[in-house]
């Protein structure tokens, strides 16, 4: 049996996975196929909506009327972890309040949130239920900070995989029993090209990381502890990049995984992104998938 030729990895990023949507777009107008998915956070929900439609507008009028519903109300009335730099300073003295809040909470708790909120939000995007009802198989990416290994789901159970995947430390809480600790894919695999690698011929990735992050302004301890972790994982990210065969990153403004309000933005410069090097994509993959390059890695 011939393995699937193109994977597709798409990255975490909250509301970032807009763009996600955008790309997706712009790779089905252009006929392009995918075989294979593998997600990790937004991108797992993106990619499991995308396996089982194959229809990416319809992922777009679907996450509309998510975002005007009771389960998108459920999840944004709960924003509370912001790293943005609030310029008034009725706004620098309430952030220091909420941090102080924040800190004194995480003393006691292991989430801001229980995992209900974000289980009804992804039952509401899905419109199927089990792995199995897939038309494309789908990896889902998630990460067990007890044994600090990669958690890859790929049958049973689709809305406990996402949920899985998408559950970021310290804001949702985290599911797992007493040997497990399971939360969002993004802590070890921010990007899954890892997963596809031996599982396809030829690796699309799409990184809707936040490379812009702004200027620290009299940051205190909570924003410097933030903005190191930021470091460390944009520099995995990139690492985990240069393993795809190509890579579309979309402009995602610097924006903060909550900032659901830039939904049209996002889309677009998704298809902004896909559009500017879909020819070059297409070449690429038509020569990987051409005999004379096929029996040239088979001979050495």
């Amino acid at each position: 049996m011939n393995k699937p030729f193109l994977g597709l990895a798409l990255g975490g990023g909250g509301a970032r996975g807009a763009a996600h949507i955008g790309v997706l777009q712009e790779l089905h107008q252009a006929g392009i196929q995918i075989d294979l998915i593998a997600g990790t956070s937004a991108g797992s929900i993106i990619g499991a909506m995308y396996a089982a439609s194959t229809d990416p507008f319809w992922i777009e009028d679907h996450f509309r009327k998510f975002m005007e519903s009771d389960a998108f109300e459920g999840l944004r009335s709960r924003r509370m972890l912001d790293d943005r730099n609030p310029d008034s300073v009725l706004d620098q003295i309430a952030k220091k309040v909420k941090d102080h809040y924040v800190v004194m909470m995480g003393l006691n708790r292991e989430s801001i949130v229980k995992s209900g909120p974000l289980r009804r939000a992804i039952s509401f995007l899905m419109p199927v239920k089990n792995f199995n009802e897939l038309k494309i198989p789908m990896k889902v990416l998630a990460t067990d900070i007890q044994s600090c290994e990669d958690l890859i789901i790929e049958s049973g159970n689709l809305i406990n995989a996402l949920v899985k995947s998408s559950s970021i430390p310290g804001f949702v809480q985290p599911s797992g029993n007493e040997t497990e600790l399971i939360v969002d894919g993004g802590v070890s695999m921010p990007i899954p090209v890892p997963v596809l690698q031996g599982n396809c011929e030829f690796i699309l990735a799409v990184d809707i990381s936040r490379y812009y992050l702004g200027t620290l302004n009299n940051p205190n301890m909570i924003e410097i502890m933030k903005r190191a972790d930021m470091v460390t994982s944009l520099r995995l990210k990139s690492e985990l990049s240069k393993k795809a065969d190509f890579v579309i990153k979309p402009d995602t403004l610097g924006l903060h995984w909550s900032d659901f309000h830039q939904f049209d933005t996002l889309v677009a410069n998704g298809k902004t992104a896909a559009r500017k090097c879909i020819e070059q994509l297409k070449s690429e993959i038509d020569r990987k998938n051409s005999l004379f390059y096929k029996m040239k890695q088979w001979l050495s």
